[in-house]
């Protein structure tokens, strides 16, 4: 997996995210995971296939939050 790939995967993590209708952390941190995966893929650090499989999972986690409040969320 490219550079450009794994910066996709962050980007679509992010777009999914709609403010104020749901929990930002576990998107956000699945977003983390997949820049710092790319960090290390340009560093020549963690295998292709490895950064892709990462990827891919932060994808899934920040989907199942899909729709999910925030834990702080003073709503009802």
């Amino acid at each position: 997996m490219c550079r450009a790939d794994l910066d996709a995967a962050a980007a679509r993590i992010r777009a999914a995210w709609v403010p104020g209708r749901e929990c930002r952390l576990r998107p956000r941190r699945a977003r983390l995971y997949v820049l710092q995966v790319a960090k290390l893929d340009a560093a020549g650090l963690i295998r292709p296939e490895r950064a892709s499989a990462v990827a891919a999972r932060a994808e899934v986690l920040a989907e199942e939050m899909e729709g999910a409040r925030c834990p702080t969320s003073t709503e009802i």
